[in-house]
């Protein structure tokens, strides 16, 4: 099964429609499972842009609190591989990432798919880089290790080179919360990190990861999307490229 996630950049409102391109090259990617992070519910044309994941043959799951102007995820399934599903929430506040789970048996075999986004923002970015670990403490507290998981989103870890370890960063504010931690922490859990060798996925970094405890291969950051006549770069329209991935059950 592909997979897919994407910050489609709302932020928090600022973007008022959901650009028509978006669902464009959903279709295009047609994965399985899409994940949609830095997506509003209070848009202008919410309702519109649902009907067409559905018309594409998706089922939605949202968070059915109104969080107004607020940051949330939407996972989309196909509807022909969705059996007894459950949606699963946390608080979504400051101290939360962004976080919809969603367990759902696919051909007889249960799987929790969670989408997430840790928060970002304040004044000290030191104390900001606490907090997205605090917030990646809260993520792994609620993950179902014992059972078949994907995490998928954007992790918002800062910049890293290949060879950094969680020692790299002395003095630094990702000295508290890093890319090397984030795997660190994840296997602990009994979770693997998969990220892309080529490509970042946003500006200079890779920010965005599916993590699992499932076989996961093909994993590939794509910007092709960029090619689409209707993209503008501008608050609304997605600033991190697709990551995509197959899954295995």
């Amino acid at each position: 099964m592909k997979v897919s996630t994407w910050n489609i950049n709302q932020r928090s409102g600022q973007g008022k429609q959901i650009p028509e391109m978006i669902a464009q090259e959903l279709a295009k990617q047609n994965s399985e499972i899409i994940c949609l992070t830095e997506y509003v519910k209070k848009t202008d044309n919410h309702s519109q842009f649902c009907s067409i994941l559905q018309t594409n043959g998706y089922t939605i799951f949202e968070d059915v609190r109104t969080i107004d102007f607020g940051n949330e995820i939407l996972i989309a399934i196909k509807s022909d591989l969705v059996n007894d599903c459950q949606v699963i929430t946390i608080d979504n506040d400051d101290n939360n990432p962004n976080f919809l789970q969603v367990r759902v048996t696919i051909e007889g075999q249960e799987l929790n798919i969670i989408g997430v986004r840790i928060k970002i923002g304040g004044e000290n970015i030191f104390e900001d880089f606490k907090n997205r670990k605090s917030q990646l403490d809260k993520l792994i507290f609620n993950l179902p290790t014992h059972e078949n998981t994907i995490v998928l989103g954007d992790f918002n870890n800062g910049y890293y080179k290949q060879n950094d370890d969680t020692h790299s960063y002395q003095g630094k504010p990702r000295e508290f919360y890093s890319y090397p931690l984030l795997q660190s922490e994840m296997n602990k859990a009994g979770l693997t990190v998969h990220t892309p060798s080529k490509e970042n996925s946003w500006k200079y970094c890779k920010l965005d990861h599916i993590i699992g405890n499932i076989p996961i291969s093909n994993v590939c950051y794509s910007w092709r999307f960029l090619e689409n006549p209707d993209y503008q770069n501008k608050v609304g329209y997605p600033d991190h490229a697709i990551l995509s991935a197959t899954i295995s059950l």
